[in-house]
């Protein structure tokens, strides 16, 4: 990616968490922040790009830390996720990925962390973005997901689809040898699956992994400088991937007083995922779901807003990911997350945080998520004030310029938009 300077003013600064300036400045050069704080004479070089924030709302670039980027972006051709994957091409797979970061990118969210599928090409999307061939977010990819024979992973799979070695790992060596595999891919991250989900034929509530396994993956993972998350919803699922020391908890919809309380003591990361279930409940059917399915995660939906409140009476560090997933839970609508995070009980300033410098230091990344000095020079300008209204995050209007590295894309953006069937409606049915 290409980095550049620009100064953006007279805006209602966010540079962190409770650390705001009324008719602020931000100065970025060479694509790294030199200077947050009140505007002055003499800060920013003649000549520098301006751009004018007034009445804006400043922010630093976001960060989804849960996605399943190459899923359907056709809105108009809903599709049962399940056909999506077995039927759609890896090439086509990674094409609807693209749109799929354009939007993110559109609606302010300038890094996302990927669960990855295996051999559709997101790793290498991900190094031409960071080469400056390909204009998108910042891609935190995990090549593959490892699961046990019956677990959820396996499961995700129609039956039809043809299954290939190291799509399952079993026992302690094959667990530590998929570990090594996606090292070698280019994996940014490990994603282990450590309980059942909602595919058919499953339980959420089963444990998926020994601690012995899981272990064998943490500890190889470390070794080679890699975070491990853990998909688990169950309380036992949740005990084991604690035993093993996983870095984050993906979902914990079943998440108890016991577990919340180790992963406080522990400093383990939960990223909750509410947006999907949200969504889910909501649109369900008219995103792919039958009304059996959408009743089937009723449970789930309610049971996570449950252990979302243990996790933060708790003192867990919560991560903002929406489980963005093609139809289901829509690419471009990621600030729907945060709307739940407020309306159950955060303030607009910690719910920020948890797209910001929490979600920076869950993926390794101190450079991202705030707009202090030697950061990254990724911001958002927002319409209006988003400490006083966080839904005016998830209007697309109200989203005035979104800079990469100090690159104002506005114009880019504006090239590749389309006025999307998810868009229009989102609106309708939340207001």
């Amino acid at each position: 990616m290409i980095s550049g300077d620009i100064a953006i003013e007279g805006g209602l600064v966010w540079a962190a968490p409770y650390e705001h300036y009324e008719q602020g400045l931000v100065y970025i050069q060479a694509g790294v922040v030199v200077y947050t704080g009140p505007a002055g004479e003499g800060i920013v070089p003649p000549g520098t790009p301006r751009l004018d924030a007034t009445g804006c709302t400043v922010l630093p670039g976001l960060i989804d830390a849960h996605v399943h980027l190459t899923t359907n972006s056709d809105h108009q051709n809903v599709l049962p996720s399940d056909t999506f994957r077995g039927q759609v091409s890896k090439p086509g797979k990674l094409l609807h990925g693209q749109r799929n970061a354009h939007r993110a990118l559109a609606a302010g969210f300038t890094t996302l962390r990927v669960m990855g599928h295996r051999g559709v090409g997101e790793i290498e999307l991900r190094d031409f973005i960071d080469a400056g061939l390909v204009v998108g977010p910042r891609l935190v990819v995990a090549p593959w997901w490892i699961t046990m024979t019956n677990g959820h992973g396996d499961l995700f799979y129609p039956p039809y689809t043809p299954r290939k070695r190291w799509d399952t790992a079993d026992g302690v060596e094959e667990c530590r040898k998929m570990v090594r595999l996606q090292a070698k891919e280019g994996a940014d991250f490990i994603k282990v699956m450590a309980s059942g989900g909602m595919s058919k034929g499953e339980q959420p509530h089963w444990p998926n992994y020994s601690v012995a396994e899981l272990s064998a993956i943490v500890d190889t993972a470390h070794d080679l400088d890699l975070r491990v998350a853990a998909h688990a919803l169950s309380p036992e699922g949740i005990r084991r991937s604690l035993a093993a020391g996983v870095d984050s908890i993906e979902h914990g919809s079943y998440l108890d007083e016991e577990t919340a309380a180790e992963m406080a003591e522990r400093g383990t990361f939960l990223v909750p995922t509410l947006a999907f279930n949200d969504w889910c409940q909501r649109e369900g059917t008219i995103r792919g779901l039958t009304a059996a399915g959408v009743e089937d995660l009723r449970e789930a939906h309610d049971r996570t807003l449950e252990s979302f409140a243990l996790a933060r009476e708790a003192g867990v560090k919560v991560v903002m990911g929406t489980d963005s997933s093609g139809t289901l839970c829509p690419f471009g609508a990621h600030a729907r997350e945060l709307e739940l995070y407020v309306k159950h009980g955060m303030s607009a300033d910690e719910a920020l945080a948890t797209a910001t410098t929490t979600a920076a230091s869950l993926i390794g990344r101190p450079d991202l998520g705030s707009l202090r000095a030697g950061a990254v020079g990724d911001v958002v300008v927002v319409d209006g004030n988003v400490l006083s209204d966080i839904n005016r995050l998830g209007h697309q209007p109200n989203i005035r310029h979104v800079v990469r590295a100090g690159r104002d894309l506005k114009e880019f953006l504006r090239a590749t938009s389309e006025i999307t069937i998810f868009a229009q409606r989102r609106r309708s049915s939340l207001e």
